[in-house]
């Protein structure tokens, strides 16, 4: 069993909110004298509000510590950064950590990764955050989904996001919230003057499908467990096995045309950030959106005036096989050690604290990984007792695949969404490229 939260980057996020590829926006420049204790070099995937946010947290630590911190956004930064490491050039000395297990376990042999225990008050550390950020289940000593090698801390949790919640408009749905997925399906949307059950989004770019890959992903760990979910990230469970099928299938049930705003066409060609749009429109488009914490973000910059809990709030995913209920699926955002400076073990070990989580919970948009911050916002407040009232809190499936596997992968759901009747033969594709990309992961 894999006890833990997914790590999918905000590049999806902060993609949708139109930035550039790659932004310096610091003072001064990304150059640093080695071993500096004034300045850190820093990529991020973060861009708009989340990055505005961040240099809300940076505020206090420059100005007690003087040092400065040149934060650049770059969204390639694992690419940039395993070419760094392959060529013998300059890393930045923080950045994300890789998703790739593999990658990941490659980074810590070369010696590119430094481990928290360099740094970090460990104790502390993992008595404040959740404990499926930094304890491996079983005692187990490697846990690469959350960046532990060897029984070290390579990835430094600093902020989390729950998926698979379904986001309504109070004013429109004034019913209770379903238990069972089934119920879920069997309201009237009729019934509360919407046109259709749900609304979808699946277009982001390149990275097309995702949306989808996360409805997916709850339904699958929910209907046929923990162990399962695990098993197929980890390329030993087929895509045309009897769990996935049903997975793919209960899937459809949300996107078929009877069902989904627009019908099946609307979702592929609707971006993820619009998706919850006609929630709010006069007669409403659709009753729910499932979709993670952070498209509350969306509403209130697509609708302005739009206040979280007063007009829009959200219920978690309704059960789909009772024995696996404490199933909850997320994201975390993390930050990684590459230059040991007296300078990045500052910024690092503040990160850690919950004074800097504070701010970024007070700025909202996101949970921190600290599991005792106050959050003023209604939605983040009921959020964290999701996250913290989980059994298990387990990885965004597709970020954790090898890349070809991902691709087909999220390709399969936007083919199948506009087809249904092509279930079978996608399966079968994939369990071909699953042959081949776990071969050469």
């Amino acid at each position: 069993m894999t006890e833990v939260l997914a790590g999918l980057s905000s590049r999806a996020i902060a993609s949708g909110l139109g930035v550039l590829l790659l932004v310096a926006c610091s003072t001064g420049g990304s150059t640093q004298q080695s071993a500096s204790s004034t300045d850190v070099t820093q990529w991020v995937a973060w861009g708009g509000q989340e990055l505005t946010a961040y240099r809300d947290v940076l505020k206090p630590f420059e100005s007690k510590t003087g040092i400065k911190v040149h934060v650049t956004t770059n969204r390639e930064s694992t690419t940039a950064i395993a070419n760094g490491i392959e060529a013998g050039t300059e890393l930045p000395d923080i950045a994300p950590g890789p998703t790739d297990p593999v990658q990941l376990k490659s980074w810590v042999g070369k010696g590119a990764l430094k481990p928290l225990e360099s740094f970090l008050d460990m104790k502390a550390y993992t008595d404040n955050t959740y404990p499926a950020l930094t304890t491996p289940p079983g005692g187990a000593s490697d846990d690469p989904y959350i960046g532990i090698i060897g029984g070290k801390h390579y990835l430094e949790m600093i902020k989390t996001q729950v998926k698979g919640l379904f986001w309504y408009n109070k004013k429109v749905f004034t019913g209770q919230a379903p238990k069972t997925f089934d119920d879920l399906l069997a309201i009237n949307p009729s019934q509360y003057g919407a046109q259709k059950l749900f609304c979808a989004g699946f277009e982001s770019g390149g990275d097309s499908g995702w949306p989808a890959s996360d409805q997916l992903h709850n339904i699958i760990m929910r209907q046929s467990g923990d162990q399962v979910y695990t098993d197929w990230i980890n390329g030993k469970k087929k895509w045309t096995s009897p769990e996935i099928k049903l997975g793919y299938q209960t899937f459809l049930k949300e996107v078929s045309a009877a069902n989904v705003y627009g019908g099946p066409n609307t979702a592929l060609s609707t971006n993820f950030g619009k998706a919850g749009d006609p929630l709010f429109k006069s007669p409403a488009g659709c009753l729910f959106l499932e979709q993670a914490t952070f498209i509350a973000n969306f509403f209130t910059q697509n609708t302005p005036g739009l206040k979280a809990g007063t007009d829009f709030d959200f219920f978690g995913h309704p059960s789909v096989n009772s024995q696996y209920d404490g199933n909850v699926n997320g994201f975390y955002d993390n930050v990684a050690m590459y230059n040991s400076t007296p300078a990045a073990k500052q910024l690092m070990q503040y990160l850690a604290t919950k004074d800097a989580q504070q701010i970024w919970a007070n700025d909202g948009g996101t949970l921190g990984a600290i599991k005792t911050l106050n959050y003023n916002d209604p939605i983040y407040k009921r959020a964290a007792e999701v996250a913290g009232s989980a059994k298990n809190l387990l990885v965004t499936a597709g970020d954790f695949m090898p890349s070809d596997m991902r691709k087909a992968y999220w390709q399969s759901l936007l083919n199948v969404t506009r087809t249904p009747s092509s279930l079978d033969s996608q399966l079968a594709h994939l369990d071909q490229v699953q042959t081949a990309a776990y071969s050469t992961s």
